[in-house]
């Protein structure tokens, strides 16, 4: 939703801390594979995944809306299998900590993706139809 203002490097970044929050919790469940596809759908046409120290994050993810932007993706792959376990919760800490944001922050990202999700529910958004259909094409 908010690659797009991203740089590539800044994409790259994205796409492995995505990946690292996908499979926190020991596995990566099929609901996560599929964002994870959606997401490399998602950056620029070449951009690949990269590691990037946390503690070059701040450098790289050099204003608020970046950050904030990053947060977002990385928070929304936890809850991609409609679940937030605790060790996805202590990597979201660790990326807030390292892009050197507020706890209120992540408190805000998190209330936000649940809330989206609570509303794709409540108006019958079938994700596990559209995750099929994606399957279904790859």
């Amino acid at each position: 939703m908010f690659v797009q203002y991203l740089s590539d490097r800044q994409q790259s970044a994205l796409l492995h801390y995505a990946h690292e929050m996908a499979g926190a919790d020991g596995s990566i469940a099929d609901d996560e594979l599929v964002q994870l596809d959606v997401l490399r759908e998602q950056v620029q046409s070449g951009v690949k995944e990269a590691d990037v120290p946390l503690d070059e994050l701040a450098d790289l993810f050099d204003d608020r809306a970046s950050r904030v932007a990053f947060l977002l993706e990385v928070v929304g792959m936890g809850y991609a299998n409609e679940e937030f376990d605790p060790a996805e919760s202590q990597l979201a800490n660790d990326l807030t900590k390292a892009l050197a944001l507020d706890d209120g922050v992540l408190g805000d990202i998190k209330s936000w993706v649940t809330r989206q999700l609570s509303l794709v529910y409540r108006f019958g958004i079938n994700m596990r139809h559209a995750r099929n259909q994606h399957l279904s094409q790859h």
